[in-house]
């Protein structure tokens, strides 16, 4: 992945540096806590995202570095409480916020950047940005609420599944794209953002399979913690899918039943036996090919074939 982003690496230190400018904080305890988080962000995806976007249709601009890493920030915000609903304990090899300094202070960390993003974004003076930055934060923690109430629900529709990873990941990559494209015309912002919301659907798919099937030292975080906790992810709908009535039902009282991991690891079984992780991956790979189309609308040139690199590289990341 470093390799995709190597002609915008300049690009991105500038967002890192942006991002440690907002996380400065006049509190000497607060600061101490911010540098013993270290470097938490993950690979800077929704802003290599927005700047690949912008660089397609013309220059990057300051603005856009900013926004970039208000982004990133956002992103970094979600995982912290993520790790702390999910009860990960480590993160790209690193103890999790939660672990390191309890759950009161990763809440308050979590909502810290948060807010820090939203400054930058206001900074930047322009109503709509600011709309859409905090319509989209909405929309994540809406997804998140949806995915806690919908836990070891029988009744959760593959139809609501959709719509829960679309708010947790797709929406913050729709509108990197978003606005990425902003210069552009209509038709250019309206297939940026069906591109960031594809490849953001992609992923979370891919990450559900990861959280079967992964390397843990790979992927970067604690894995089977959708089981753990009742989560109906597209690998199980698969399974359920091909079932007979009394199967699903079995297999989903397993799901709600679970008591501990040798509960967990035969219903990953089962799941990975049946080919759930292989038709949920073949749904992402749908998803990347429609992601492909849209990019036909931007002007042709390095850094659209960046793009259509990028977004094959979601469902080709190592298991």
């Amino acid at each position: 992945m470093l390799t995709l982003f190597a002609d915008i690496a300049p690009d991105l230190s500038q967002v890192e540096g942006i991002m440690a400018e907002q996380l400065v904080s006049s509190e000497p305890r607060v600061q101490q806590l911010i540098a013993d988080l270290g470097e938490f962000h993950g690979k800077l995806l929704r802003p290599s995202l927005l700047i690949l976007t912008a660089r397609c249709l013309g220059a990057v601009s300051p603005q856009h570095m900013r926004l970039a890493a208000a982004l990133e920030l956002i992103h970094t915000a979600t995982l912290i409480h993520d790790d702390m609903i999910d009860g990960g304990d480590t993160r790209r090899g690193t103890p999790t916020p939660h672990v390191r300094f309890g759950t009161s202070t990763a809440i308050l960390l979590g909502d810290f950047f948060y807010t820090r993003a939203f400054h930058l974004v206001a900074d930047q003076g322009d109503p709509w940005m600011t709309r859409t930055i905090t319509a989209t934060t909405n929309v994540i923690c809406e997804g998140e609420l949806h995915q806690m109430c919908a836990q070891r629900d029988l009744a959760m529709t593959r139809e609501e599944y959709d719509r829960i990873i679309y708010a947790k990941t797709a929406v913050l990559c729709e509108t990197a794209c978003r606005l990425g494209a902003a210069k552009g015309d209509d038709r250019q912002r309206h297939a940026a953002a069906a591109f960031g919301r594809s490849c953001g659907i992609a992923f979370q798919i891919v990450d559900d399979c990861l959280d079967l099937v992964g390397d843990p030292q790979k992927v970067g975080k604690s894995l089977t913690s959708d089981i753990e906790r009742g989560r109906l992810t597209l690998p199980f709908f698969s399974v359920l899918e091909q079932a007979s009535d009394h199967e699903r039902e079995a297999l989903g009282q397993r799901l709600v039943e679970i008591r501990g991991p040798n509960d967990v690891q035969s219903l990953r079984d089962v799941v990975i036996e049946r080919g759930g992780v292989e038709a949920a991956l073949k749904e992402a790979r749908t998803h990347v090919a429609h992601a492909r189309e849209q990019l036909t609308v931007l002007p042709p040139g390095p850094h659209r074939e960046v793009l259509h690199d990028l977004a094959g590289f979601i469902v080709d990341r190592e298991f």
